[in-house]
């Protein structure tokens, strides 16, 4: 599993962040978050389910910290109008980037996850359907039960009720 380690300003008691830095940290959570997506979607359309599987872990990991960042930096609203034009234009280039990455990975989600449905529905209605062959019966000329597969196929229809 390969990891991406982002570097976070040591946190002490009471030690509030400057608005720069919280931007800075969460710049670098979408970014990780964002190339992992990306690998995800490619194996998503390569139905390459190892790969996804083995990034799930780091997948929610990202997730809560981009979760945690976004809330932290709402405690900067105020600030952020003071922030320096180029890192605003940073973070929102950065975030609208993040937003087509995410939903590009939720429709290739979606897709596998259709794609897994029906492939299961096919499975269980072919085995269905050889249960159904397997178990029915038909009788021979004689009366005799016979599997159905053996058994000749009836011409007569009965039309009364």
């Amino acid at each position: 599993m390969q990891k991406e380690t982002l570097k976070t300003a040591p946190k002490k008691e009471n030690t509030r962040l400057s608005v720069r830095t919280q931007v800075q940290e969460i710049l670098a959570v979408m970014l990780a978050f964002s190339n992992l997506l990306i690998k995800e979607t490619n194996a998503l359309k390569k139905a390459d389910f190892k790969t996804v599987d083995t990034l799930q872990a780091d997948k929610k990991l990202f997730a809560k910290q981009y979760e945690a960042k976004i809330s932290a930096l709402a405690e900067y609203r105020a600030e952020l109008p003071s922030l320096e034009l180029a890192l605003r234009e940073k973070l929102v280039k950065e975030r609208l980037r993040f937003n087509a990455i995410l939903d590009e990975n939720m429709k290739a989600l979606d897709l596998a996850q259709n794609s897994t449905k029906r492939l299961v529905n096919r499975i269980l209605e072919a085995a269905r359907l050889a249960v159904v062959d397997e178990k029915q019966t038909n009788y021979s000329k004689t009366g005799k039960a016979m599997a159905y597969k053996a058994a000749s196929m009836s011409i007569n229809v009965d039309r009364s009720l």
